[in-house]
């Protein structure tokens, strides 16, 4: 029974997929399917291109260390605030970000934002692929969940990566994609829909923890919209078969400088999973799966 790998969205905390799929990989783990959403498209469609975890981390920090992603100002989201100037700093820059998206469409620029991604895939095609690979995005004409399995794979990574407010939309004829986290958040059925049958998740979300009151509506819509990305998700995770959660709650979503810590937390939890990891691809479990398939 072939093996589905569905690496979830999280801003830098995907990092850590990098970590589970090394891990994976030693326990000799094989997929012949795999898919992304968001941050996981872009660690998806480079396993799936290379056909291994290896270099992964490398080619994350050579894209994290360029000019190019320096440029793109994410610090400002979640630079220390352990004093009150850089406590009124941070909230000065959320009001101004907040208020600057009246104006214009994102945080960063259509350019940059092509660069990034023509830099990481180039022309490469999903036929270029070695794994099966797909990913998601949101059409927000339609308010259609898009499943991309051909074409360049550039244009369908921006898709899924284009954090509303964060990076631009992906502009394609009548569509106008977005984020595939603001939808579906862990390709779950995507990957199934490729054809596995036996579904590795690998989740970066955590059970929101406030404290204090909310001063503004948008903190409380924010607390809100937290609790309903959170209830969704263990609704698409029953579908999976094993979910290999990182402990990267306490990262932030804006800081790739983490790159070691992150990858260390992805590849710790293969190892507390490692049982369960051996009975859900094993032949016994397969079986078992195919039998209640077919009854």
């Amino acid at each position: 029974m072939t093996i589905g790998i569905a690496l979830g969205g999280g801003g830098a905390k995907g990092l850590a997929h990098i970590g589970v799929l090394e891990g994976l990989e030693e326990l000799g783990i094989k997929p012949r399917f795999v898919a992304g959403t968001s941050i996981g498209s872009i660690v998806a469609g480079i396993y799936a291109l290379n056909d291994t975890a290896r270099g992964l981390k490398e080619q994350a920090a050579h894209m994290i260390q360029s000019e190019e992603f320096k440029n793109f100002g994410l610090e400002e989201f979640y630079k220390g605030a352990d004093n009150i100037l850089e406590r009124f700093k941070k909230e000065v820059f959320e009001k101004f970000y907040i208020g600057r998206l009246l104006f214009k469409k994102s945080h960063i620029k259509i350019k940059a934002t092509r660069k990034l991604f023509q830099d990481l895939f180039d022309d490469k095609t999903f036929e270029d692929c070695k794994i099966a690979f797909t990913c998601n995005a949101l059409d927000i004409q339609s308010g259609e969940e898009i499943i991309f399995k051909t074409g360049s794979l550039a244009e369908a990574v921006w898709s899924s990566c284009a954090i509303p407010g964060i990076f631009p939309p992906f502009v394609k004829d009548d569509r106008i994609f977005v984020d595939g986290g603001v939808v579906d958040n862990v390709p779950v059925t995507p990957v199934m829909k490729l054809g596995a049958r036996i579904v590795i998740a690998s989740y970066l979300g955590n059970q929101p923890k406030f404290k204090g009151h909310p001063d503004t509506g948008f903190q409380i819509s924010h607390r809100a919209q937290s609790f309903v990305r959170f209830y969704l998700d263990q609704k698409i995770l029953k579908q999976a078969d094993l979910v290999i959660a990182p402990d990267v709650a306490r990262f932030h979503w804006a800081d790739f400088s983490a790159i070691d810590e992150l990858v260390k937390a992805g590849r710790i939890a293969v190892e507390k999973n490692t049982k369960k990891i051996k009975s859900v691809t094993s032949f016994w479990y397969r079986l078992r799966k195919t039998l209640s398939m077919t009854i």
